[in-house]
């Protein structure tokens, strides 16, 4: 039997497909084929299944997350908190320090006779330990200069630094001739009289000729210095120092540091 009986043109039969199966019936349009899903339908989950995007019981948030956040500011306060306070601390220890330590080293030697001051000098002056800082030349003729200097002893002059030198201008050899020795010994007392220039210069009764310089201005360093003449000896006395404060240093009073001053003198000038 003709299977084409109106001549239509013969197509070559598709790969893999065959024609449709004996009682096979096209459904009809908008319906779905039986056993799939219309779209954007998702299957329920079985029983004990948990929907998607939500925990178990029982389940907790992993840390570093959420509320934790709170606590971990607190911490980084206190840790910042902490450091200041160590900061400060040590300051304050290394200040408290500083104003308890005693100033000075050790013993010194001992001093050679130009240099020589009785205890109770060194007492009130809080001085005890001597340094020679230039020794007098050995030369038969010309000047002799020597440069003392007492400081203080560690635990045994106070915490409050004190400090006395002076220098000795000896011309009592400077020439085979006394008078112009003398005249030597007395225009270098008056070269000296320039430094004190800015300063409250006092005339005393000490020596041939003397006088003592005292900072017009105070300032947180008392210095007073002396200077003396007594025959073709010439003496320049400095003595300074301050008073430690917790926060800060300070002058002591000008009339004490006076008063050493013109004690060595009347030591050194009645030798």
């Amino acid at each position: 039997m003709n299977q084409n009986p109106q001549n239509w043109p013969q197509q070559a039969q598709q790969p893999g497909y065959g024609p449709p199966p004996p009682g096979f019936q096209q459904p009809p349009p908008g319906t779905q084929p039986p056993g799939t899903q219309p779209p954007g339908f998702q299957q329920p989950p079985p029983p004990g299944a948990q929907p998607p995007g939500a925990q178990p019981p029982g389940f907790h948030q992993p840390p570093g997350y959420g509320p934790p956040r709170k606590k971990r500011t607190g911490l980084v306060i206190g840790i910042v908190i902490g450091v200041v306070v160590l900061v400060v601390g040590g300051v304050v220890g290394s200040m408290y320090l500083n104003y308890i330590d005693e100033p000075g080293g050790g013993p010194g030697t001992e001093p050679i006779a130009q240099c020589v001051l009785s205890d109770d000098v060194k007492s009130q002056a809080h001085v005890s330990s001597f340094r020679l800082i230039q020794a007098p030349t050995d030369a038969k003729k010309g000047m002799k200069q020597t440069h003392c200097a007492w400081e203080q002893t560690k635990g045994k002059d106070g915490r409050n630094p004190r400090r006395l030198s002076f220098l000795v201008y000896d011309f009592t050899t400077f020439s085979d001739k006394s008078d112009r020795n003398l005249d030597q010994a007395h225009d270098n007392y008056t070269s000296f009289m320039s430094y004190g220039t800015g300063d409250q210069a006092k005339t005393l009764d000490l020596g041939d000729e003397s006088m003592v310089f005292i900072p017009a201005s105070p300032t947180d360093l008392t210095e007073v210095n002396l200077l003396v003449r007594k025959g073709t000896v010439v003496w320049n006395i400095r003595y300074q120092g301050r008073d430690k404060g917790f926060f800060t240093d300070s002058g002591f009073p000008v009339a004490d540091a006076e008063a050493v001053a013109v004690k060595v003198a009347g030591e050194l000038t009645s030798k």
